[in-house]
């Protein structure tokens, strides 16, 4: 092959594995699909419905953690207070009790400062509470850091109910059979 085909084919992998990586970070957050009413609704139907509610919405992206499944971090710290090593050895005693088990590790970061900033903190609380989960007993095979983080421009990042949303982060177990 000759030097000018070579890099024309290097240039196109590139451009496929970049568009493969892509359309692997395409997701959509759907709600979940409602049950469709059995009855039409027509002029008199619409007059049962109450004014004063505004209809429901299909997609949303507000997020509600799971409390007993979320170990939170205040602020810009990376080190797991005592509820977090509380919750941390009531779930390393369920893996422990459940081999065949594995807990995904998700965490979030809620503006901070730059994505950067985000990705670095997101990581050091990834590893404090994988390496607390490994000091409790839990095997390393149970473990599967997600490293999908709650980061991006302000636009882009879910809105949350809690009081505090905005200055903590979380790393969220997400739980799985083998």
């Amino acid at each position: 092959m000759k030097p000018e085909q070579k890099r024309r084919m290097r240039s196109c992998l590139s451009l496929v594995t970049l568009g493969l990586m892509l359309l692997g970070c395409s997701t959509s957050a759907t709600a979940p699909s409602e049950g469709v009413p059995t009855r039409s609704l027509g002029p008199s139907a619409a007059a049962d419905l109450p004014l004063d509610e505004p209809p429901p919405t299909r997609h949303t992206t507000a997020v509600v953690p799971d409390e007993a499944n979320s170990i939170y971090f205040a602020g810009r710290a990376t080190r797991i207070d005592a509820t977090g090593q509380g919750k941390l050895r009531l779930h390393a005693a369920r893996l422990k009790e459940n081999p065949e088990q594995v807990v995904s590790l998700a965490v979030y970061t809620y503006g901070q400062g730059s994505d950067s900033y985000n990705l670095a903190l997101a990581d050091q609380r990834l590893d404090a509470v994988a390496k607390l989960l490994r000091n409790l007993g839990v095997p390393r095979k149970q473990i599967h850091p997600l490293r999908r983080y709650g980061v991006g421009p302000e636009g882009s990042r879910p809105t949350c109910r809690m009081a505090d949303c905005r200055r903590i982060g979380r790393v969220e177990l997400i739980y799985a059979n083998r």
